[in-house]
């Protein structure tokens, strides 16, 4: 058929298109030398989080508002360039709060992580890196009773139960792409990947009691990281045949 000759050549262009870059990228990563040194950095950071088990959960307690899925937080990072290899550590939080009359429920999510990765293309002024981070994150969910004015330290002592607090952490694993600027002692840094729970939580309160059942959480969140960095960059040196 006519029309399948023509897809054909287009796909095998597009085909051959996409193997010149491929091959393109890796031969500027080959001949540029790595960028080394060490740098910090810090930004805010927005995930993607299903909340409806968590939303489900509140519900039953009266608490119509929904979580917002774009959970921002705020963290910062560490990282030391050495020929090409990236290592190095980071961690964020956030939280949110929804309520009704009676209660309110502020949800905190926090992780952190030592990377590792390699540099893959580096210029002067560009450094890209994949790198996989493993680490621990979790979430605590405070429930607070809402009271119609100030209580006194007797009524406290009466009903101590006025806020509970429920949470859980486990195994993190987060591979992800590093696109950082440097500029002299000052950069920029996008940072863009996949946080995965592997692990079912196991809810627990404050003092360490276990829940036996507790809300459904989403096990993957896909962010995104903007970050101003400071340190020190140069460029690696070649060796030269003896």
């Amino acid at each position: 058929m006519p029309g399948f000759g023509l897809e054909r050549k287009q796909n095998m262009k597009r085909q051959t298109l996409g193997l010149l870059l491929i091959t393109l990228l890796t031969a500027t990563a080959v001949a540029a030398p790595p960028i080394n040194g060490g740098f910090g950095c810090f930004g805010p950071t927005v995930g993607i989080v299903d909340f409806s088990g968590l939303d489900d959960a509140l519900a039953t307690g009266g608490i119509s508002q929904k979580l917002g899925s774009m959970q921002w937080g705020f963290g910062g990072a560490g990282f030391a360039l050495i020929d090409r290899v990236v290592i190095g550590g980071s961690g964020w939080g956030g939280s949110q709060t929804v309520g009704s009359d009676s209660l309110r429920a502020t949800v905190q999510i926090a992780g952190g992580e030592f990377d590792l990765g390699y540099q893959v293309f580096s210029m002067k002024h560009l450094l890209i890196a994949p790198v996989l981070g493993i680490g621990g994150g979790g979430y605590a969910i405070e429930i607070e009773k809402l009271s119609e004015g100030p209580i006194t330290f007797g009524q406290l002592i009466e009903n101590p139960g006025r806020t509970s607090t429920v949470s859980f952490s486990g195994l993190t694993l987060s591979p992800q792409l590093l696109v950082t600027v440097p500029i002299s002692f000052v950069g920029v840094q996008l940072r863009g990947g996949y946080c995965y729970t592997p692990m079912n939580p196991e809810w627990a309160l404050q003092g360490g009691s276990k829940l036996s059942s507790g809300p459904a959480i989403s096990k993957g969140m896909p962010f995104a990281t903007l970050n101003v960095v400071f340190g020190a960059f140069e460029g690696g040196k070649r060796r030269g045949r003896k």
